[in-house]
């Protein structure tokens, strides 16, 4: 056997060794999120306090901070269902606002792909960027597209998927206090 024929053996075999090593860790890795069963957030829990990058650039923020009540909405620019709720949450933003509750669009996405994702600043600016260790606090489930409930003390109220009756019933009271405004 000729050193050439040798050294290319060697090297597929380091080759292997390498690929077989991040296989297992990544295995391990797996294995460790298995252990630990996700829970959602439970009504009257206290909300986890997490520093998240809003994606506008300016400071650090708490997303769901005691003193204000707050939406934390969780979605995914790969999920379909996501992609047609945008709409519905650009319109809400103002009436939420109106309303003194804060909204906030939470993901551990790259920021290029919330770009991209999100079709205007008006959603952007109320968009925020967690790690993953901070957004699984927030979202355990990494369920989307869904909602956290906070109320002014940072408590949970409510947890959920879009589109379920307590969402449904933040809409309709959005929309009402925005009818009482107008008939006023």
């Amino acid at each position: 056997m000729d050193s050439t024929t040798l050294q290319l053996v060697l090297a597929a075999l380091a080759f292997a060794i390498a690929g077989n090593v991040w296989l297992s860790l990544a295995v391990l890795r797996a294995s460790r999120r298995e252990r630990v069963p996700a829970l959602a957030l439970e009504p009257g829990a206290s909300l986890p306090a997490v520093q998240a990058r809003p994606l506008l650039g300016g400071a650090r923020c708490q997303p769901g901070a005691p003193g204000q009540p707050a939406v934390l909405l969780f979605l995914a620019s790969r999920c379909p269902k996501c992609q047609e709720k945008l709409a519905g949450i650009e319109q809400l933003l103002p009436l939420a606002s109106g309303a003194g509750l804060a909204l906030w669009l939470l993901s551990e996405e790259p920021a290029r792909r919330l770009r991209a994702f999100l079709p205007g600043n008006t959603l952007r600016a109320a968009t925020a960027r967690l790690a993953l260790r901070d957004y699984r606090q927030l979202n355990p489930t990494m369920s989307s597209p869904s909602y956290v409930f906070v109320n002014h003390l940072g408590s949970v109220e409510a947890a959920g998927l879009i589109g379920d009756a307590d969402w449904l019933a933040l809409v309709e009271q959005l929309h009402g206090d925005r009818a009482e405004e107008r008939a006023a």
